[in-house]
């Protein structure tokens, strides 16, 4: 107790006691904390000394102290209260000599040239303190003197955030200095790190974030004594050209391939022997073995050799899906998480980043994932021959499946101005929701469409507005990069059925004919591209050729598949539902041979074409919409495609879309950006029904 400041100052025997406990007081979260509250409190006290407060003050301060101590004087948070409160129990001005300022100049680190010119950044303007007159000036307490951090081996630093600036900012000439709040301990290790000003650049934000707690400093002297300081760092990232080809080469550029309108890519345009392909399953089982292979190559990633056994099995954290019985939401953080920290200390292979991409993707944060899909591609240009044709096809079929939901939350989508129902008159409909901005609320038109359709049309096709969006970047990008996908692997099945359902949605049959037959062939005969095949030769009145290739994709099929794809129930009425879910499945089968007889349309041709009319609508409200036991799958099987689709935007992902068939109100869905899911609304759903009571399927 000797060299205690508090000795000199008519200390009370609680704080005596006190002060002898934060002797020996050891954090293991910050070393340095206890002789930094040492020395704040014998600061304060020396303060207290001069206001001269009544010992009842005093024993307050006292118990406040201990108070605090006990429930967590360890954190900066609490510290800060305690001297707060210190200060706040006097308005007495504080009388000292000597003022002394101290501001540490730190240098950035320099993301440009080599080498490294050393360059110093003032701190951020402290805002100014108005002069006071000269008899209510405070006086300061001396400070003790301080020697900075200073940061050691800065080619090491910069190489570190040289390889951690994302590629795609540096492309793009995206730059910014991101100024840190960083714990520099008393052995100079960096810790704990937040953003005191923003670049204005999440990203860098971050990565500055990421790579700031790995770099090295010759810690703070205060007093002769090597201290933990919190300083203010910043961290420059300036782009640089040659830096981003030498480290980062340029991914395989999906718009450099050649337009999918050029049909001869597909080279396959003669008719499919089916007695060429292979057994059932066959592709599949080749698609397995790549994904095991590429899943096993995750033990590599993982500086921890535990995580997978307690993540694992590697195949869920490739598909960036959590095993059964996991909660989905803490198992993404952690893998993530273990993924991330992976990439950024050097284990970097394209099935990691295609792993966390789809983690992220999985979490909404499809900007991050897009990322890690792109940084994958660049390690895998750097190294084609160590990265599997089926990896490389993945990451260009993830990148191009965040440019589709992109594509689809905004191809098509618009509004319908106000004005235009002033040209019109609908009766009974007179109060059915306000406009907002010059814009009709979704009230209104779904009311006009049901009780005044015929007006409700003229309105549509006067005031649907579409949204200028982008809609044509994104479906340019996801087309192209399905495109590249395909190149790597050719029978990827994802990107193949993609790229064909779009142009499927274009109505090119010559095309999806072509794309179908050159995927059933190197596939081994996948059943997907055997229906595809099928949907394009019923459109170019082909329907002989087309049962063909529908009856080959079922006898390839499990029995729950084929059993989504022919079931009639959608055609039935009530009654004959009832009796059709109650039978066997044999049963069933029997009986639909002559239900199909009674509906063909020409008796006398060797094929039911309403048999293949409704494989065709079957195939394309499966791949679609994701199945056909669902309202549009509904819709889109009884009654076939419409003639126009009208979607306005609700707001919050919420979209309302107008089926058009011709005559009679629009059939009426809501749709979820987030999802493929497309729902009849509840006026929809009342109109189907009636439509059903009135008039048979078609």
């Amino acid at each position: 107790m000797s060299e205690t400041p508090f000795d000199d100052m008519g200390l009370p025997d609680e704080l005596r006691a006190l002060d002898e406990e934060l002797l020996c007081l050891r954090y293991e979260e910050r070393p340095s904390f206890g002789p930094e509250l040492r020395a704040e409190l014998a600061e304060q006290w020396a303060t207290q000394a001069r206001r001269r407060p009544s010992a009842l003050r005093r024993h307050l301060v006292a118990a406040t102290i201990v108070g605090l101590l006990v429930g967590g004087a360890a954190v900066p948070s609490a510290r800060a209260s305690l001297i707060r409160l210190i200060g706040g129990l006097d308005s007495t001005p504080i009388e000292v000599e000597d003022p002394v300022r101290i501001e540490a100049l730190v240098e950035a680190v320099v993301l440009q040239g080599d080498p490294i010119e050393a360059s110093v950044e003032e701190a951020p303007t402290q805002p100014e303190v108005p002069e006071a007159a000269e008899s209510e000036m405070p006086a300061l307490v001396t400070a003790p003197v301080l020697i900075p951090p200073e940061m050691v081996d800065r080619e090491r630093s910069q190489r570190l955030l040289q390889e951690a600036y994302p590629w795609y900012l540096q492309r793009q000439d995206i730059g910014g200095t991101v100024w840190l709040n960083l714990w520099v301990d008393a052995t100079g290790m960096a810790g704990e790190a937040s953003v005191l000003h923003s670049s204005e650049v999440p990203a860098l934000d971050r990565t500055a974030l990421q790579v700031a707690p790995r770099f090295m400093f010759e810690p703070a002297i205060q007093d002769g004594r090597r201290v933990g300081k919190w300083i203010q760092f910043p961290v420059r990232f300036e782009p640089d050209s040659t830096q981003v080809d030498r480290v980062l080469p340029p991914v395989v550029d999906p718009y450099s391939l050649p337009n999918l309108g050029q049909a001869d890519w597909w080279e396959l345009r003669e008719p499919l022997d089916f007695t060429d392909l292979s057994p059932v399953g066959a592709g599949a089982r080749e698609d397995a073995l790549a994904h095991s292979q590429a899943a096993a190559a995750l033990a590599d990633v993982f500086a921890d050799p535990t995580v997978l056994e307690r993540y694992g099995p590697a195949e869920a954290v490739l598909r960036g899906a959590a095993p059964e019985g996991v909660t989905p939401t803490e198992w993404r953080a952690a893998v993530g998480d273990a993924l991330e920290s992976s990439i950024e200390y050097g284990s970097s292979i394209p099935a990691g980043f295609l792993s966390l991409g789809r983690i992220r993707a999985r979490q909404g944060l499809h900007s991050e994932a897009r990322s890690m899909f792109e940084r994958g591609l660049q390690v895998a240009v750097q190294a084609p021959d160590e990265t599997g044709s089926w990896v490389l096809a993945e990451l260009h079929y993830e990148r191009a499946l965040i440019a589709r939901d992109r594509w689809l939350a905004s191809d098509g989508v618009g509004r319908v101005r106000a004005e235009a129902f002033e040209q019109a008159q609908c009766l009974q409909a007179r109060s059915t929701g306000a406009a907002g901005y010059g814009f009709a609320s979704i009230d209104r038109m779904i009311a006009w469409n049901y009780l005044c359709p015929m007006q409700w049309t003229s309105v549509i096709e006067a005031g649907f507005e579409e949204f200028r969006s982008g809609s044509a970047g994104n479906v340019s990008l996801m087309m192209a990069s399905l495109r590249a996908a395909v190149e790597a692997y050719p029978g990827h099945a994802g990107a193949n059925i993609d790229l064909l359902l779009t142009l499927a949605t274009q109505e090119r049959w010559s095309d999806v004919l072509a794309g179908a037959l050159r995927f059933s062939r190197v596939s081994q005969g996948d059943a997907s591209g055997l229906l595809l095949a099928g949907l394009a030769l019923h459109r170019m009145d082909r329907s002989a050729e087309a049962a063909e290739h529908f009856d080959e994709a079922l006898s390839r099929m499990s029995d729950a598949e084929a059993d989504e794809l022919i079931d009639v129930g959608f055609l039935l009425d009530r009654d004959e539902l009832r009796w059709y879910r109650r039978v066997s499945p044999d049963e069933r089968r029997s009986w639909e041979v002559q239900f199909w007889k009674t509906k063909d349309r020409a008796p006398s041709t060797e094929v039911n074409e309403r048999w293949v009319e409704h494989m065709a609508r079957a195939t394309y409200a499966r791949f679609r919409f994701g199945t056909v036991f669902g309202d549009a799958g509904e819709v889109w099987v009884r009654f076939g495609g419409p003639n126009s689709i009208h979607i306005v935007d609700e707001g919050s992902g919420r979209q309302t879309e107008f089926w058009n068939y011709g005559s009679g109100p629009d059939i009426t869905f809501v749709r979820w950006t987030s999802s493929k899911r497309t729902d009849l609304t509840p006026e929809g759903r009342a109109y189907v029904d009636d439509l059903g009571k009135i008039f048979p399927p078609q």
